[in-house]
């Protein structure tokens, strides 16, 4: 069976959400978000139906647990005609929130998955447990359906990588399997072959996702050869709301101070733009930076830095880049952002032509200048690229 037929449900469990997004093919049929909501004084649940025709439409109903969420959910899809005999449900995926040896790769779920789940709470403390409640739901809910864990740093996982050790003695980096295993996998996955594709590789290209997680992989030769994340995102650029990377004293003060998991609950979902500026969106961000508003005018340039900075290193270690890629929600809409990073980026030969729109449609924009080095927009599809590895995985079984 082709990929292109498959029935896929993409989970994304939270601490106090769940979203089922139904996929055929790469085609995404319906999605249903239930989030926590304050009734008579009780924490209730609703339910949010999204379609691919753009309508939304909320459940009239109330749900006391969030466990039910995946009864309700087939029952929905059921109901819509999504799922039925004539379209099962091929299998259920839940992007791995979590790093490792075993998690730089796809599996479907066993026995082994649970166990190893059980040793990533140590430096997913926030992450995993989430993963582990929306397996078992998804398995109890959907009885004889692979749950397939998608790995969020397989594509980063590749023997060009000039930057996957740390400096730490050897028994302690077998004993907690740490390494800069990257993350984003999923997004660079899909640009590194959208870019093959679309016959536009170049031989030293940095590719960078900018949304409300921020990273950076530089490519030589199609493949990955440094990336911005390590064991954690919580390395490299600042985002909306992590801190990027900080002295390691800090993190270990915090952790003493307030305990591991509040200390990377600081570090993950308390800093970065939003401890700057009260925000969490670069929009805001920048229409405050705009109006004068110091907090977000540091914020904004402390955000720029980062990410030229990140491409300058980068260039200094492949010996220079032919080519630079913006993706995710803020790469492929902010005007202002990509051009305050390329602004000072010019001495290495790139340069944005301001009368160039981007065309969404089109597959990528080049931006540049006629006389820059090339400077593309390309969307990035995660989900598609989870589909496709879900696809062989399930047919590599057969």
């Amino acid at each position: 069976m082709n990929n292109i037929t498959k029935i896929f449900l993409v989970l994304n469990s939270g601490s106090s959400s769940e979203k089922f997004s139904l996929y055929e093919g790469e085609d995404e049929v319906c999605s249903l978000y239930f989030e926590g909501i304050e009734e008579g004084g009780k924490k209730k649940f609703i339910c949010t139906v999204s379609k691919a025709d753009g309508s939304e439409e909320r459940v009239n109903k109330t749900w006391d647990d969030l466990s039910t969420a995946f009864v309700e959910a087939k029952a929905i899809f059921e109901k819509e005609g999504f799922i039925n005999e004539a379209h099962p449900l091929d299998g259920i995926l839940v992007r791995t929130p979590a790093a490792g040896k075993y998690f730089s790769e796809h599996h479907i779920v066993d026995d082994e998955t649970y166990a190893e789940l059980e040793k990533a709470k140590l430096t997913y403390p926030l992450h995993v447990p989430g993963a582990i409640r929306g397996i078992k739901n998804a398995q109890a809910a959907f009885p004889g359906i692979p749950v397939l864990t998608l790995s969020d740093s397989e594509a980063l996982t590749r023997d060009t990588r000039k930057d996957s050790k740390y400096a730490l003695p050897k028994d302690i980096i077998e004993k907690y399997d740490l390494g800069r295993w990257g993350a984003h996998g999923s997004s660079y996955g899909f640009i590194r072959d959208r870019i093959k594709a679309l016959g536009i590789e170049a031989p030293k290209m940095v590719v960078c996702h900018l949304g409300s997680g921020c990273s950076a992989t530089a490519f030589e030769n199609g493949e990955p050869v440094y990336t911005s994340m390590g064991e954690t995102p919580l390395e490299g650029l600042m985002s909306s709301t992590r801190t990027g990377s900080i002295d390691p004293t800090v993190g270990a003060l915090l952790g003493e101070e307030l305990g591991a998991a509040e200390a990377i609950k600081v570090l993950i979902k308390q800093s970065g733009l939003q401890a700057m500026t009260g925000s969490n969106d670069m929009r805001e961000v920048i229409a405050g930076a705009e109006e004068g508003v110091p907090e977000c005018i540091e914020a904004y340039n402390m955000f720029i830095d980062g990410v030229a900075g990140k491409i300058g290193e980068f260039a200094a270690k492949l010996g220079g880049i032919d080519a630079i890629v913006f993706t995710a929600t803020i790469g492929e809409r902010s005007i202002p952002v990509r051009g305050s990073i390329i602004s000072k980026l010019e001495f290495m030969g790139f340069k944005i032509d301001t009368e160039v729109k981007v065309d969404r449609s089109a597959g990528y924009t080049n931006i540049a200048t006629a006389e820059s080095k090339p400077i593309y927009v390309i969307a990035t599809n995660e989900a598609a690229y989870m589909i496709k590895k879900a696809g062989e995985l399930l047919d590599s079984q057969k």
